[in-house]
């Protein structure tokens, strides 16, 4: 499932091709779309969001499209002139004069009244998307050591689209690493020091992923890796997927353990 940074990054890459230009074309193919066609076909695409891991095509003023892609769904952009060819379920399709955006296989997907999105039973549960602007490093901290997740692992907390939107697995082992915290502490055994640095962490690694298409090593590992003739994979993380290999700060072998119903990765000497 894509985690936070890629659908923002297919959010961006949408509202790019969608929203301004007059749209030539919308079939709603999937049957819980099609009854609203002639509802949204006169509606210009005035927006397009990312929540979490979902997205809303927002209507006018009046209708949003909610997609989750879950495990299956699949965005695909071409150029308006090409005929684009798929073994995939198409869900809807969207063409302008100059690109088409396409929708395959996802199924959870509905249009909603825009007034109505936070009763949303998955938008309605979302905590802070880690993209918004208005989600700083403190107020990350500070959710983080609320009375209700304070005593939690941290491995299982930064799962929770409740408590952070946005934040899967390879993130949460990245954010843990650079925060230099072992997953398995909880919020409530931070100093006041290490609650402020994980929230600059969980900042700096997803918008890093963002930046450099799910990357989330710094400049320096990367320019060394270069030098080195290293794969891209080899220097995509610090720790994620990197089990018995040495850590890149202290050489260490990466430990590897299921937490919080999912694979973690961490260094155990950098990482306390």
């Amino acid at each position: 499932m894509p985690e936070g940074p890629e659908v923002r990054r297919m959010a961006l890459r949408l509202a790019r091709v969608l929203v301004g230009p007059p749209r030539e074309a919308l079939a709603l193919v999937h049957p819980r779309l099609a009854p609203f066609q002639a509802t949204l076909d006169p509606l210009p695409i005035t927006g397009v969001e990312s929540r979490g891991k979902a997205f809303l095509l927002h209507f006018g003023t009046t209708h949003s499209l909610y997609v989750h892609l879950q495990l299956y769904g699949r965005w695909a952009i071409h150029r308006a002139a090409t005929e684009p060819r798929s073994t995939r379920a198409l869900r809807l399709a969207v063409r302008t004069p100059t690109h088409q955006a396409r929708l395959y296989s996802a199924t959870s997907l509905e249009v909603l009244p825009r007034d109505a999105l936070d009763r949303h039973p998955f938008l309605g549960r979302l905590g802070p998307d880690v993209f918004d602007p208005e989600t700083t490093a403190p107020r990350i901290a500070a959710r983080l050591q609320a009375p209700a997740h304070r005593r939690r692992q941290l491995a299982g907390l930064l799962l929770d689209q409740g408590v952070l939107a946005g934040i899967g697995n390879y993130l949460r082992a990245e954010i843990c690493f650079d925060a230099g915290l072992d997953p398995r502490r909880s919020p409530a055994g931070l100093s006041a020091a290490e609650a402020a640095a994980l929230g600059e962490s969980v900042l700096r690694i997803c918008h890093r992923a963002l930046d450099q298409g799910g990357t989330t090593t710094d400049a320096e590992l990367q320019a060394l890796g270069r030098r080195q003739g290293w794969p891209r994979r080899r220097m995509r993380h610090f720790v994620f997927g990197r089990d018995g290999q040495r850590c890149f700060v202290c050489a260490s072998p990466v430990a590897r353990a299921d937490l919080g119903g999912r694979r973690m990765y961490w260094c155990p000497t950098c990482q306390t």
